[in-house]
């Protein structure tokens, strides 16, 4: 937080990654640490000899193995050439990657078996010098997937880029996309420039969508479907409007009216329009096959966008956590976030055991390892 004229203003948020060269304003202190990591390089770089490379220290040594037998200055010239390569090598090397910059970024979901982009964003802070040739090591640690992407254009000083990689995952759950570590090769291609361990991101991976059957009319109930929550003189709030003129004062919100300075009114569902809840335990006694197990998650996951898209999605709940009330797109994102994280695990039966409700979806494990759903002890579904 910085304090300027009396003015509170937040600092920004700094979340790139760069080689950490610099850790410093002073540029004598900068010179000398320059000099002593040209000698000793920071934690997790590394400049290893390419193929190419190695033959050339090879023909380095060779040659100057025969100018030191000979005593032919045409040799020492060569050596001294050869040398120099290597040497001017590594300083480009280390300037390509010096004023370089670099962070993650991605969309907010992901889903098994669904293309989602994660981003490179690059920048180059250099004055005077361009970036060329670097590749960036990006891992999905969960899936166990190493993949390199080139940047391949030019990245003239004061320039940003993006790279982007498409990334489909295999398995839901929390999953960690690291920037494993940058390759270069340049300017010669004899020597490979490393930089290791240095930006990742956490992410969760819903569950895949599954094929299903579910219809209400086989728990033996009437349950009247809408495409859209009927308003009417029920008790389930809707939302909150402002007040017009004619409205009752009986739907007045007057806790909502006191934060917001003007009068707010309670819009409520007809009693007959038909909406359900959903109840997720993950007991290990339950669910013994780990297939039927992560099936169970997809069936509910599928579910609950689809009767979200109808209206007809009231609540969901994963055994243990807090219920929640889907009023909101954000409500039903928090229970895919639930779903993409949920694992086996023993509960107390009082966690364990569901709110009673008349229109509690309840999912159990069926024959063949299907998944099946249910309110009360009528079958209304099966994945």
């Amino acid at each position: 937080m910085l304090i300027h004229l009396g003015v509170i203003r937040m600092a920004e948020k700094i979340d790139w990654a760069d080689p950490g060269y610099f850790a410093g304003e002073s540029r004598i202190g900068n010179t000398v640490r320059v000099l002593v990591q040209l000698i000793r390089p920071p934690r997790g770089h590394r400049t290893l000899p390419t193929k190419t490379g190695m033959l050339l220290i090879l023909i380095t040594i060779g040659v100057g193995t025969a100018g030191f037998n000979t005593g032919q200055n045409i040799l020492y010239l060569a050596l001294s050439m050869l040398l120099s390569t290597l040497l001017v090598s590594g300083l480009l090397s280390w300037g390509n990657f010096k004023g370089c910059r670099w962070r993650l970024d991605s969309g907010r979901h992901f889903r098994v078996g669904e293309s989602s982009p994660v981003y490179l964003l690059i920048e180059n802070t250099k004055r005077y010098l361009p970036s060329y040739s670097l590749t960036f090591q990006v891992e999905a640690e969960l899936d166990e997937r190493l993949e390199g992407i080139p940047m391949d254009e030019r990245l003239d000083p004061g320039q940003k880029t993006r790279l982007t990689w498409e990334y489909v995952p295999s398995r839901r759950g929390k999953e960690t996309i690291s920037l494993k570590g940058l390759v270069s090769r340049y300017p010669f291609g004899f020597l490979k420039k490393s930089i290791s361990d240095s930006y990742s991101r956490e992410v969760i991976v819903w569950p895949g969508r599954v094929p299903y059957e579910f219809s209400g009319n086989k728990a033996g109930k009437r349950w009247l479907y809408g495409h859209h929550r009927r308003k009417g003189e029920g008790v389930e709030l809707i939302h909150l409007r402002d007040y017009n003129h004619g409205d009752s004062l009986r739907k007045i919100h007057w806790k909502a009216t006191a934060r917001l300075g003007k009068l707010q009114v309670r819009e409520t569902e007809q009693e007959h329009h038909q909406a359900f809840s959903l109840w997720i335990d993950p007991s290990p006694t339950l669910w013994m096959d780990r297939e039927q197990f992560e099936r169970m998650c997809s069936f509910a996951a599928t579910l609950a966008e689809d009767l979200y898209q109808r209206d007809q999605l009231r609540s969901a709940q994963v055994a243990g956590e807090k219920r929640i009330l889907v009023g909101a797109i954000e409500d039903l994102y928090t229970f895919l976030d639930q779903l993409g994280s949920v694992e086996l695990k023993q509960l107390d039966s009082a966690k364990s055991s569901p709110r009673q409700l008349n229109d509690m979806v309840r999912f159990l494990p069926g024959p063949n390892g299907t998944v099946l759903a249910r309110i009360g002890e009528g079958s209304i579904g099966q994945a």
